[in-house]
């Protein structure tokens, strides 16, 4: 096991004897579960814990994520240590010190994040030829948009040119889904329909996965390239989770489009006297979390694969000798499968 999920309101957290176990109200007999085979500890209701339950999950390395199903901007991470290599740490510190070095990493992650757009768009289009002319328009807007991103002389000047292009895809995008899934353009904080609901869903939980895999990789999560360092903001695993947006929402099609989630999964609720938050159910959450779990553990293994060529790359332009790791080139996020 590598992931538990909690989802029932008042289940009782302990640790005895290196095992996690669970009470719930309702069961005679606790859940439990090893901490030497748990990765994730993913909790999204009202539990109970004792205060030193977090320092236990810690020293395992267990990494926990609160998610809190009416804000999910409001979710929180707790991570395990960092890595002991401090060398590594400080390869990062070097890069980022380099606007030439920063601002070529920039680019390569934006093109990055732009193929698999363009991927996306282009599989959608042979599965659904009746959405021919936006999935089309989409993929054309899209094409010129990498030359743009090569002579960007700047980062700010790279984030507009990011930034339009995201508008550019999701109006491509959002053809895919049903129109009683109102789904019309990003929107979050709250997000407002089903779509929106699980694409924050997702890319917090991706979010949780990319910190982890950078610690364990020895980088610091909090140093990012692309979106600069931020007070209280992972920003390196910000950049990590950009490269693995296109993929993620391919999966969210999916899951609409299989009927694995349907509008039914969701309730909404009035907030101020304009806005209106979409949240997913009881129900929903169990087929979401079954199915990411299934999902995770392929883009685990890419996420390792691409933090750990990063590292191998960086020490190459710095000219830095080779550390004690193994390093593999990252495959092609693009050749990811739904």
């Amino acid at each position: 096991m590598e992931t538990l999920y909690i989802d029932r309101k008042n289940a009782e957290l302990t640790i005895q004897g290196g095992r996690l176990l669970v009470r719930i109200t309702d069961r005679p007999r606790p859940f439990s579960v090893p901490l030497s085979i748990l990765e994730f500890l993913v909790i999204s209701a009202s539990v109970q814990f004792s205060s030193t339950i977090l320092t236990q999950l810690t020293l395992a390395n267990v990494t926990v994520i609160f998610i809190n199903p009416r804000k999910h901007e409001a979710s929180s991470i707790a991570t395990g240590l960092l890595h002991n290599s401090t060398d590594r740490r400080l390869i990062q510190y070097k890069a980022i010190s380099d606007p030439e070095i920063q601002l070529r990493y920039a680019k390569m992650l934006v093109r990055q994040k732009l193929r698999g757009q363009r991927a996306l768009l282009k599989k959608a289009l042979r599965g659904r030829p009746d959405k021919r002319l936006p999935l089309t328009k989409g993929i054309e807007r899209l094409h010129p948009v990498e030359q743009r991103v090569i002579a960007a002389s700047t980062i700010e000047t790279l984030r507009g040119i990011e930034g339009s292009s995201a508008a550019m895809y999701f109006e491509a995008y959002q053809s895919l889904f049903a129109p009683k899934l109102a789904f019309t353009g990003r929107n979050r904080r709250p997000p407002r329909d089903p779509v929106n609901a699980v694409l924050s869903l997702t890319y917090t939980m991706l979010h949780a996965e990319a910190i982890r895999v950078l610690i364990s990789t020895g980088f610091d999560p909090h140093l990012g390239i692309y979106h600069l360092p931020t007070f209280g903001r992972e920003s390196l695993a910000c950049d990590l989770v950009e490269i693995y947006r296109p993929i993620a929402d391919q999966w969210v099609w999916t899951l609409f489009a299989h009927e694995i989630l349907r509008h039914d999964h969701f309730s909404f609720e009035a907030k101020g006297s304009t806005d209106t938050s979409c949240l997913l159910g009881k129900a929903g959450r169990s087929n979401y979390y079954s199915h990411y779990e299934h999902k995770a553990r392929g883009w685990r293994k890419l996420m390792r694969r691409t933090s750990r060529h990063w590292l191998k790359q960086l020490q190459l332009d710095l000219q830095i000798p080779k550390l004690d790791t193994n390093i593999t080139k990252p495959a092609s996020q693009t050749e990811e499968k739904a």
